[in-house]
C-alpha cells in the first residue's frame, strides 16, 4: 500500500493521556476524602422490608441494589465521629481503589468492566494484525464516502437508540477502533471518533426511552410504570438526536478542512478483484462478531435476571468469536493467542483508571455524607416554587452524581428519598425526569467517569482537550434539559 493509504489504529493509552487522567482522579479522590471530614456524616432511619437488612450501616445501604427500603423523612440525625465508624481514615484515601476492588460493595461490577475491556483490546489486537479492521473500513467507505455527513445522522441515530432503549454505553467503546480507523479514512480526527462513541452513547443514556439501567429502575423505586410520560422522552429523544447530530457533522466538516495530511482515499479504496473478495470475506466475519457480541447483550438487558451480567455475555461472546475467527485469519492459534496478549497489554492502563474512578465512590460512600447533602435539599425545596425546584433537584442528583456515577445504584439510593420532598405541583415523573437528566449527560463531562476517562485513553485525547471541545455543546445539552423540564412542570407531566 502506497504511502498516505495505510490506516494506523492502536488501540491502547497514549503515555500523557494516561498521565493526566491519573492525575485528576487522584486530585478529586483527595477532594472527596476531605469532603468526608468537612461534611458532616449523618443518616435517615432505614425502612426496609429485609429484617436481615435492618441498621446496616449506610455505606452499605448506598451501594445495596435491592428496591425494598425507605427512609423516614423526620428521621435525619448527624452521626457522632464515633458512629461514623465506616468513615476511611486519610492514609486509606490511596488504598480505596484497591478496596473496593477486594472488599467493596460494587466490587463485582469493577471485575466485570476490567475483564470486559482486556478482552476487547485483545480481540481488536487480532483483528487490527489480521488486516480485517482494514478490510471491514474498505467495504464501508465503497458504500459511505460520497454520503459521509449523511451516514452520522444514521450512526448517531443507531447509537442512540442502543442506549436510549437498552442502556448500552461503556459496551459501545467496542465500535471505538472501527471508528477510528474510518475516521482516519476520511480525513477525520481521533478526537470526533471517540465522539460518535461517547457524545451520542452519553445523550442516548440520558434521554432514556426504556434504559432499564435509569428510567427502569427509577420507575420501579418511584413506584410508578416505565410508560409514564413515554411520550415526552421520545419528543426529547428526536430533539436531543438532532442537536448531537449537527454537533457532530460540525466537527467532522472542521476536521476536514483542518486537515494537515490528506489520507489518499481514492488510493486506499483501489484494490484488485482478488483483493475486494478477501476484504468482502473478513468483513462478514467482524460483523457476525460485532452483532452476537450485541445481540448477547440486548438478551441479557430484556432479561431481569441476567441484566446485571450483560458484561460477562459479552465477553465471553467476544472471546469465543475472537478463537474462532482469529484462527481463520491469522493462521494459527499460536499467533492468535500471541496476538490477542499483545492487544491484553496495550490497555492494561485501563485498570488503573477503573479502579481510581470506583475508588473515589468508595471514600464517598463509606463517609456517610449523601444523607447530609439530602438533608439540607430537602430543607431548601419546602414551600418553594416548583420551577425554581426543579433546578435545586437537578443541582442536587448533579452532586449526588460526582460521588456515583453507577446511574441503577443511584436511582435506588435517591429516587425513593426524593419522591418525598414537599415540592408542590411536581409529579414523580417530572422528578423521575430530572434524574435522567442530571445523571446521564455527566457521563461525558464528569472525571469520575470511568467510561469516558477509558475512552479518553484509548483515544489518546487528554481530558482538557475534550472539556474544551465539548463544554459548549455541554452547555447547551444542560439549557435544552432545563427548559424540557420547566415544559414538563407548566404542563402538569
Amino acid at each position: 500500500m502506497n504511502k498516505g493509504t495505510e490506516l494506523d489504529v492502536k488501540v491502547k493509552f497514549g503515555l500523557k493521556s494516561f498521565i493526566a487522567v491519573v492525575a485528576i482522579l487522584l486530585a478529586v479522590l483527595l477532594c472527596v476524602g476531605a469532603l468526608t471530614f468537612i461534611i458532616p456524616a449523618g443518616s435517615y432511619t432505614v425502612y426496609t422490608t429485609d429484617e436481615s437488612k435492618i441498621g446496616q450501616p449506610f455505606y452499605e445501604y448506598t451501594a445495596d441494589q435491592s428496591l425494598d427500603k425507605q427512609i423516614a423523612i423526620d428521621s435525619y440525625r448527624e452521626l457522632s465521629d464515633a458512629e461514623n465508624s465506616s468513615r476511611l481514615p486519610v492514609w486509606r484515601w490511596l488504598t480505596s481503589p484497591i478496596e473496593a476492588l477486594v472488599i467493596g460493595n460494587n466490587r463485582s461490577n469493577v471485575i466485570m468492566i476490567i475483564a470486559l475491556l482486556l478482552v476487547l483490546g485483545g480481540t481488536f489486537k487480532v483483528l487490527e494484525e489480521s488486516g480485517g479492521l482494514v478490510s471491514f473500513v474498505r467495504i464501508i467507505m465503497l458504500k459511505l464516502h460520497a454520503r459521509r455527513f449523511a451516514a452520522i445522522w444514521v450512526i448517531t441515530a443507531v447509537i442512540m437508540l442502543l442506549s436510549a432503549v437498552f442502556g448500552l454505553q461503556e459496551q459501545l467503546l467496542i465500535l471505538y477502533p472501527v471508528f477510528s480507523m474510518l475516521c482516519i479514512a476520511l480525513n477525520w480526527s481521533r478526537f470526533t471518533a471517540i465522539s460518535f462513541v461517547l457524545i451520542a452513547s452519553g445523550v442516548g443514556f440520558t434521554t432514556a426511552i426504556t434504559n432499564p439501567w435509569t428510567i427502569g429502575t427509577a420507575a420501579i423505586a418511584a413506584g410508578v410504570r416505565v410508560t409514564d410520560g413515554l411520550w415526552y422522552r421520545c419528543i426529547i429523544f428526536c430533539v436531543m438526536f438532532v442537536v448531537t447530530s449537527l454537533f457532530l457533522t460540525r466537527l467532522a466538516k472542521k476536521d476536514e478542512r483542518q486537515a494537515k495530511e490528506k489520507f489518499a482515499v481514492e488510493d486506499f479504496m483501489m484494490v484488485s478483484d482478488e483483493e475486494h473478495a478477501e476484504d468482502i470475506r473478513k468483513s462478514k466475519m467482524i460483523i457476525l462478531l460485532f452483532s452476537v457480541a450485541l445481540l448477547s447483550v440486548v438478551i441479557t438487558t430484556a432479561i431481569e435476571t441476567l441484566r446485571s451480567l450483560g458484561m460477562v455475555f459479552m465477553a465471553v461472546a467476544f472471546i469465543a468469536g475472537t478463537v474462532i475467527i482469529g484462527k481463520k485469519l491469522l493462521g494459527t492459534y499460536n499467533r492468535m493467542c500471541l496476538s490477542f496478549m499483545g492487544g491484553v497489554k496495550e490497555v492494561l492502563p485501563s485498570i488503573a483508571i477503573i479502579l481510581l474512578a470506583f475508588g473515589i465512590t468508595y471514600i464517598a460512600q463509606r463517609g456517610n455524607i449523601l444523607h447530609t447533602i439530602f438533608h439540607h435539599f430537602y430543607n431548601a425545596v419546602t414551600n418553594i416554587s416548583p420551577y425554581f425546584a426543579v433546578v435545586l433537584l437537578y443541582i442536587f442528583v448533579l452532586i449526588v452524581e460526582f460521588f456515583i456515577p453507577s446511574a441503577s445504584a443511584k436511582a435506588i439510593l435517591i429516587i425513593p428519598m426524593l419522591t418525598l420532598a414537599p415540592i408542590e405541583s411536581m409529579s414523580k415523573t417530572v422528578i423521575i425526569l430530572t434524574y435522567l437528566f442530571a445523571d446521564g449527560y455527566t457521563n461525558v463531562l464528569y472525571p469520575t467517569c470511568g467510561t469516558l476517562l477509558v475512552g479518553l485513553g484509548l483515544a489518546d485525547v487528554s481530558f482538557a482537550v475534550w472539556f474544551k471541545k465539548t463544554i459548549l455543546f455541554q452547555l447547551l445539552l444542560f439549557v435544552l434539559s432545563l427548559a424540557f423540564l420547566m415544559f414538563a412542570v407548566f404542563i402538569g407531566l
